[in-house]
């Protein structure tokens, strides 16, 4: 029998790991019935009761006020671990990767996280409580032993980072600022308003509609081969980014390298996942006021700062403006401002070609869907190969911005010599996919298990430290919050920002699971060697109006 913690914060602890154990095992057949919900909800009764026993004797009648507020506690929190599990099932699962396989993974992944912070003893009470209330119906199942056994595996690796591998930086210091309110100046803007067209319906005129966007796809692409051939090779050789000089800007590969001129402060507007909510984009947009303080630093570049977009991909799928609002937006300011807007590439732009036919194996993958009617192969061909020509970082002083995370440890040592490999294929792929997990240390097993993969925050600062790095900034994760400082460390900062969603945002379905999400973008300043980065939240209902957006009229 499980003995529970007298103190009251272990004891949340050691609730929330059986709680995660037992649901993911409900979970492993893809349904979480009402008879399992209840089995689970009565399993709780008897916890709570079987620690108030310990605490106070057999006699708990008088008690019976405090242990039900606990039992209603951890009936609240059974709820949100079955909602959190759930929302797995809608998330983007790798090639060739089926829901179940991917949903295992995470399930796991969080067990792992939650039981690894006791120690041996304690994860054994933990595991085998747990495994009584499984077996309570006479039956395990091979899935479930399997689960356990994984777990139980993945528990038993040692820890193999040596801390004295983490490299400290002393200098480029970043501060992460509470989020701030920035009031829109203008309602709309000529240059977007020129974009906000939608596509007919009817093939032929499709065909012609969609022509201009080809046009300026390939237009992008030729832009992109001219400041690679003009960066190419500039990575090799260099270990880590100090060794860049103020002023280098170039594109080598699929990374973009920037370092700030001496004596020029520099504004960052940084956009996460988009996922065709154009309204958002021009939100941020508008509310960091981006045209006008690019057209300042131009016109008088010695006394302004330098204004530059990133955007962290992920601009195709779930909203309803995707190709024809996000992405075309995306491109066009690219064009313009071909030297202060970077586009990185998302998970979500990826397409393959199979037996001639273009394929969207990111799941969902409502982009595609919605113009499989109208559209023919070679449209869907011209967005493939844009998306392989997509680069896929930015190094900005002592800062990376990618869309996901960093690479798995067994593909660090088996590809990494010096920055030129962030160009290889395998690591920039990994880097679309990764997201950082509440461990210190992610196993080797556990990162292969699937394409979506979990990194520890050890592993984080060492990859950041060899790197000569002091933060990321990545997009790829669904938080409600819309910015999350998910590593807090001064070394090592990793910042999540997400700015698709909106509870009564018209860019999304009625029923998107989005619409849970406070979407939110990043101003980052840089000056005198420090950064500062300052969330807000995007006022997507003012672009929902069709006086100020005109895919709504």
């Amino acid at each position: 029998m499980l003995t529970f913690s007298t103190d009251s914060m272990a004891h949340e602890a050691e609730m929330q790991a059986i709680l995660w154990y037992l649901t993911g095992i409900a979970f492993l057949d893809g349904h979480f019935d009402p008879t399992e919900r209840q089995y689970l909800r009565d399993q709780v009764v008897k916890l709570v009761e079987q620690r108030a026993r310990a605490i106070v004797g057999d006699d708990i009648a008088g008690h019976r006020e405090a242990i039900d507020r606990w039992v209603t506690h951890f009936h609240e929190s059974l709820d949100a671990v079955a909602a959190e599990v759930s929302g797995y099932f809608t998330e983007s699962p790798g090639e060739g990767e089926d829901i179940g396989q991917f949903v295992t993974a995470r399930l796991k992944l969080r067990c792992f996280e939650l039981l690894e912070r006791f120690d041996e003893g304690g994860r054994r009470q933990l595991m085998q409580a747990a495994d009584e209330l499984i077996a309570a119906d006479g039956v395990v199942h091979p899935a479930e032993k399997a689960f356990r056994d994984d777990l139980e595996h993945l528990l038993a690796e040692p820890d193999e980072l040596d801390d004295t591998l983490v490299t400290h930086l002393d200098e480029g210091s970043v501060v992460v600022e509470r989020a701030s309110v920035l009031s829109v100046r203008l309602d709309d803007h000529p240059f977007l308003r020129a974009l906000e067209r939608d596509w007919s319906r009817d093939p032929a005129r499709f065909a012609e509609e969609a022509e201009s966007d080809l046009r300026l796809i390939r237009t992008f692409m030729d832009r992109l081969d001219e400041k690679r051939a003009k960066g190419a090779g500039r990575l090799a050789g260099k270990k880590e980014v100090g060794e860049f000089a103020p002023g280098d800007s170039f594109l080598d590969g699929h990374v973009h390298v920037y370092r700030a001129p001496e004596n020029t402060d520099v504004e960052l507007l940084v956009v996460g996942d988009l996922h065709g909510c154009y309204s958002c984009l021009k939100a941020a947009l508008l509310q960091a006021d981006f045209f006008a303080k690019v057209e300042a630093h131009h016109a008088d570049p010695e006394h302004t700062p330098a204004m530059k977009l990133v955007l962290l991909g992920d601009y195709i799928d779930r909203g309803r403006f995707s190709f024809n609002g996000v992405l075309r937006a995306a491109i066009r300011l690219a064009l313009v401002a071909p030297d202060d807007v970077y586009v990185l590439r998302g998970n979500h732009e990826y397409y393959i070609e199979h037996n001639g036919k273009v394929l969207a194996p990111v799941r969902p993958a409502e982009a595609m869907q919605g113009l499989q009617d109208i559209a023919t192969q070679e449209v869907f061909a011209s967005y493939m190969r844009l998306f392989e020509a997509l680069p896929t970082s930015l190094l900005f002083e002592r800062m990376m911005f990618v869309h996901a995370g960093i690479p798995r440890d067994a593909t660090l040592r088996d590809k990494w010599k010096d920055l030129s490999s962030l160009n290889d294929p395998e690591v920039r792929f990994q880097m679309l996919w990764s997201d950082p997990s509440t461990s210190d240390h992610v196993p080797d097993d556990l990162q292969a298990a699937n394409a979506r993969f979990g990194y520890g925050k050890k592993q984080f600062q060492r990859f950041m430290g060899s790197l000569g790095l002091r933060a990321m900034v990545r997009g790829h994760e669904k938080i409600n919050e819309g910015f999350r400082l998910s590593y807090d460390d001064p070394q090592a900062q990793l910042m999540t920002v997400f700015s698709s969603g909106g509870k009564f945002n018209d860019d999304l379905p009625k029923e998107s699971g989005y619409r849970s999400v406070t979407p939110m973008a990043l101003t980052i300043r840089h000056h005198a060697g420090v950064t500062e980065v300052v969330p807000f939240p995007l006022h997507y209902e003012r672009f929902n109006d069709p006086k100020n957006n005109a895919f709504f009229e």
